[in-house]
C-alpha cells in the first residue's frame, strides 16, 4: 500500500467512475484501476463493486474509506513539512469575475491535493498581467484583452439587465434598451462592458437617470436587491433577491478564461491548470 494508491481510492470515490477519476489523477485508466488492484490485493479484500458505470463501495471499502481519507491528509501534510515549504499557488482573480466559479475550481483541485495551499489575490485588469509576468502570481482568472498572455477560454458572460424582484422589470422575459430611459440606475464603474453599454445608451439616445454608482459587484447588487434602480451587469448566481433579464438588443459578452506565463509550470501548478481547462472543456 502506497500513497499514490490510496489518491487513486480517494479519486474513484469522489468523483464516481474509474475513467473520471483518472483523468483527475492524471493517469491512464488501466494505469489507475491496475493501482487499486494493487492496493486491493495488499488488504487482501475488494474495495469496489465492479460490473457497473458508477463504482460503488464494498462494505469492506466503507470501512477503509473511514480511514484513508484522513491518514491520507496526514501524511500529505508531513511530507510537505518534510520538504521544508509547503506546495503553494498564488491566484489572481479579476475583480469582476463572480468567485463562485473559482471556489468551485479550488473545491475540486483540492480533492487530489489537499496539501496544497492556495493565495487568491483579486486585483483589476491591469494590475493582473503585471504580477503575472513579475511571476508574483502562478495564473491568473481574467477577461481576454491585449495584455493576457497564453490566455484559455473557459466561459462567455452575457449582460443582463438586473433589477429587483419588486421592479415591474421582474416580470419580464426581455426588455429592450429603450426603456430604460429616464428609469432609475445604478451604474457600475470601473468594469470593462461599462464604455461599450454606455457607447450604445448615447448612440440611441437613450437617458437612464442614474441615482448611484459603485466600484463592485456585490455593491450594485445590494443597491439593486434595495430597489434603488436597475443596472446592467453579467448574470450569475446570487443570495440577493434580484432578477437578471435579458436584453433584445444588446448582445454583448465577456470571453472569462485564465492566462498563465509561458516559463514552464511547477508539478502542482501544471495539474491545477489541466483540472481547470478538463472542467471546462
Amino acid at each position: 500500500m502506497d500513497l499514490q494508491q490510496i489518491k487513486y481510492f480517494l479519486a474513484v470515490v469522489d468523483f464516481g467512475t474509474f475513467l473520471a477519476a483518472s483523468e483527475q489523477a492524471h493517469v491512464s485508466q488501466p494505469t489507475l484501476s491496475a493501482g487499486i488492484r494493487k492496493l486491493e490485493d495488499s488488504l487482501n479484500v475488494k474495495l469496489f463493486n465492479r460490473g457497473s458505470r458508477a463504482a460503488t463501495l464494498t462494505s469492506a471499502g466503507e470501512l477503509f474509506l473511514a480511514h484513508a481519507r484522513q491518514s491520507y491528509n496526514q501524511l500529505m501534510s508531513v511530507k510537505s513539512k518534510l520538504a521544508e515549504e509547503q506546495d503553494k499557488i498564488n491566484v489572481g482573480v479579476l475583480n469582476t469575475i463572480p468567485m463562485d466559479h473559482v471556489a468551485e475550481i479550488i473545491r475540486i483541485y483540492r480533492v487530489t491535493h489537499p496539501h496544497v495551499f492556495i493565495e487568491l489575490v483579486v486585483a483589476n485588469i491591469d494590475e493582473l498581467p503585471l504580477m503575472l509576468q513579475s511571476k508574483k502570481l502562478d495564473l491568473i482568472f481574467t477577461i481576454r484583452n491585449h495584455a493576457s498572455k497564453k490566455f484559455t477560454l473557459l466561459f462567455e458572460e452575457h449582460l443582463k439587465i438586473v433589477a429587483s424582484v419588486q421592479h415591474p422589470f421582474a416580470t419580464h422575459q426581455e426588455i429592450e434598451l429603450k426603456q430604460l430611459a429616464e428609469q432609475p440606475f445604478i451604474e457600475r464603474i470601473r468594469c470593462e462592458s461599462w464604455d461599450e453599454v454606455h457607447g450604445l445608451f448615447q448612440k440611441q439616445d437613450i437617458r437612464p437617470c442614474s441615482v448611484c454608482r459603485a466600484e463592485n459587484d456585490e455593491s450594485v447588487l445590494s443597491l439593486v436587491a434595495a430597489n434603488l434602480g436597475v443596472s446592467i451587469m453579467p448574470a450569475r448566481n446570487t443570495p440577493y433577491d434580484v432578477r437578471f433579464i435579458r436584453i433584445k438588443d444588446l448582445n454583448i459578452a465577456r470571453p472569462v478564461g485564465i492566462s498563465i506565463t509561458s516559463q514552464p509550470l511547477a508539478p502542482h501548478v501544471q495539474d491545477l491548470y489541466e483540472t481547470i481547462t478538463r472542467l471546462y472543456k
